[in-house]
């Protein structure tokens, strides 16, 4: 590929938010002079970036033709390790979704048993798709703990057995000879969530993942904010009661303690042991069941109350400090709809400045299962054309 120009640069960037745009409106988009932009176009399409299936000569019509990223350009993959299954999929230039396999997890407990899930997965996915590997140029990896992406670090994931301290950007690449990448899982589902609202973007966005654990991330101006190493958004890990029970990161109180899959079995374990009239069992445990049950047992609304307002002293810290124009609330946990919502209203009301918290919109995710790893394929992608 030809040294890319500040043009060139800014053109694809367009193109891997937006797939289609039409000549004129990448005029308008990047102010360049139309004869400037032409030529640009021209180079990206004779590099195979970029098709114009609706040009068919100089003169096209009243109506601009689409340009549009070319598919077969090449294709990435992403895996969405999760302490339950791993998520694979493999998505092409465009962005859409070429093949996608998931597999439960197995018998955890060390970075070797972790690996060779990873690699079952991708193997399946190279086996299924074999005529179109080559097509294939890069790795991304949505991590469920901290990172060190520079480095392509697991640091450690507090809900994984043994998955600490791993070198997985390195033996993926070593493993599979492709360039990997890797990212915390929340920071790729966040990535997808600004992606879905791109027809009227947010100035700036935070998401909370409630799930078996508990996790954020947050973008401003489309650009994701990590911190200093990438340290930066761990909501899970906000200390809300600060004599609450143990956390799996070593401190007590973490909203992921309380609000967290153990955290709230632990919350029905305590009322079936206190004899209380209700319908919550561990028999089959999951927080899908207990969301259903909280709509109609009074002990588990009970719980689900002292949940949300945990949720909501935790988003005010987020809502002081970040002032974000929208929050997006995903996970099994968010099932609980406009009763979470209205009490985190409550609470922020109560907690925060009037002005940050005016405006606000609080929205509910609408990813489907495999956003994730076809998150970690797209920012490898776009890190590969970077």
């Amino acid at each position: 590929m030809r040294k890319k120009g500040h043009l060139d640069s800014e053109i694809i960037r367009i193109f891997l938010m937006h797939a289609s745009v039409s000549r004129p409106e990448l005029i308008r988009e990047t102010g360049a002079r139309p004869a400037t932009l032409l030529k640009a176009i021209d180079g990206l399409k004779a590099e195979g970036l970029l098709v114009e299936p609706d040009r068919a000569g100089v003169r096209t019509g009243r109506r601009a033709p689409l340009l549009h990223l070319n598919g077969d350009y090449q294709w990435t993959l992403g895996i969405d390790f999760q302490a339950d299954k791993i998520i694979g999929a493999i998505v092409d230039f465009k962005g859409e979704l070429i093949d996608c396999v998931e597999k439960p997890a197995q018998r955890r407990g060390s970075p070797a048993a972790c690996c060779e899930e990873i690699r079952d997965v991708i193997e399946l996915l190279k086996k299924q798709n074999v005529e179109n590997w080559h097509l294939v140029k890069g790795i991304g990896f949505a991590d469920p703990g901290l990172v060190d992406g520079e480095n392509g670090i697991s640091l450690r994931a507090v809900n994984i057995p043994g998955w600490e301290n791993v070198k997985t950007g390195k033996w993926l690449s070593t493993e599979f000879r492709l360039p990997a990448g890797m990212w915390p899982e929340c920071l790729v589902r966040t990535h997808m969530e600004y992606r879905t609202r791109l027809a009227a973007p947010p100035e700036s966005l935070f998401h909370i993942s409630l799930g078996d654990g508990v996790g954020g991330g947050f973008i401003r101006q489309g650009e994701p904010f990590t911190g200093a190493n990438n340290r930066a958004m761990e909501i899970g890990h906000v200390i809300v009661a600060p004599d609450g029970p143990l956390c799996q990161c070593g401190n007590r109180g973490c909203l992921e303690a309380l609000a967290g899959i153990n955290g709230i079995r632990r919350k029905v374990e305590e009322v079936i042991a206190g004899g209380v009239d209700t319908e919550l069992t561990l028999e089959g445990f999951s927080l899908e069941k207990f969301v259903e049950c909280s709509r109609r047992d009074k002990a588990a609304r009970i719980i689900a109350g002292e949940l949300c307002d945990n949720i909501g002293k935790a988003l005010a810290v987020v809502v002081t400090l970040l002032n974000p124009s929208v929050i997006v609330l995903g996970g099994e946990t968010a099932g609980l709809g406009e009763f979470l919502e209205r009490e985190i209203r409550r609470v922020l009301n109560f907690s925060c400045f009037a002005g940050s918290v005016k405006g606000l919109k609080i929205e509910f995710s609408s990813l489907p299962p495999t956003a994730t790893a076809l998150g970690a394929a797209l920012l490898m992608r776009d890190k590969l054309i970077a």
